[in-house]
């Protein structure tokens, strides 16, 4: 699920830096296959996730954040984020991290903020780094199980 999660990320953030866009095209593909590898692998969802980003997005639609952006970070809630505080708070932290990251590049190279920021990135960055925390909890756990 974690290279899925890669490949995927790595194609949308850059369609989404070159074309300011998410493509509905890429988010379903990527829901086909992150689907299909959840039910050959028998990996979490995490629906409540994805409920509680559905919930907040209108706020987000009001604050300018793209109808992409959003479909984009429900499609990966509900596969990679669980439903926790932790995972809340690692989210946030990692999508700040990114989202200045790519400001102050806006910012120093088109010499203005008027333009779109490309927020795939960051959406994509952080969530990739709660997989890579949740994905090595779950290996950890695994592993204590297995050990027995």
């Amino acid at each position: 699920m974690y290279l899925a999660l890669l490949v995927s990320s790595i194609y949308i953030s850059s369609f989404d830096l070159k074309f300011h866009r998410i493509s509905n095209k890429s988010l379903v593909a990527s829901a086909f296959f992150f689907q299909l590898l959840q039910l050959l692998q028998r990996s979490a969802v995490h629906p409540r996730s994805a409920l509680l980003v559905s919930a907040i997005t209108p706020f987000f639609l009001l604050i300018g954040v793209g109808a992409g952006d959003l479909k984009l970070l429900i499609l990966l809630s509900f596969f990679f984020l669980p439903f926790s505080l932790s995972t809340l708070v690692e989210f946030l932290a990692g999508f700040t991290v990114v989202s200045v990251y790519l400001i102050l590049q806006t910012s120093l190279t088109r010499r203005s903020l008027r333009s779109n920021i490309a927020l795939a990135p960051a959406i994509c960055g952080a969530v990739i780094w709660c997989a890579r925390s949740s994905e090595d909890l779950s290996q950890y756990v695994n592993a204590l199980a297995y050990s027995r």
